[in-house]
């Protein structure tokens, strides 16, 4: 399994104190294509997000999000990148 990134944009800006509306649409759809999600990051103005899954490949998670008719700007596999003991942060 790869590390799939996600990368959404939201025009307006979304509330998360009201839910997630991408969460309700897509969550359904992971166990019919085998992705995990892992964990979601959101700019606190609420504009941007970024969401990790696990899955076979990215092409796999974009299914995800036609299937659940969800927006994405990009979509790509990653590679951690682990900070050295002592290094200060980026």
């Amino acid at each position: 399994m790869a590390v799939i990134m996600v990368e959404e944009r939201f025009d307006p800006p979304i509330d998360l104190s009201e839910g997630s509306p991408v969460a309700d649409k897509v969550s359904p759809c992971l166990p019919v294509y085998d992705v995990h999600w892992l964990s979601s990051y959101i700019s606190t103005d609420g504009t941007k997000c970024v969401c990790v899954y696990e899955a076979a490949d990215a092409e796999t998670v974009r299914r995800v999000y036609r299937t659940a008719e969800v927006a994405f700007l990009d979509v790509w596999a990653a590679s951690p990148l682990h900070r050295r003991e002592g290094d200060a942060p980026a």
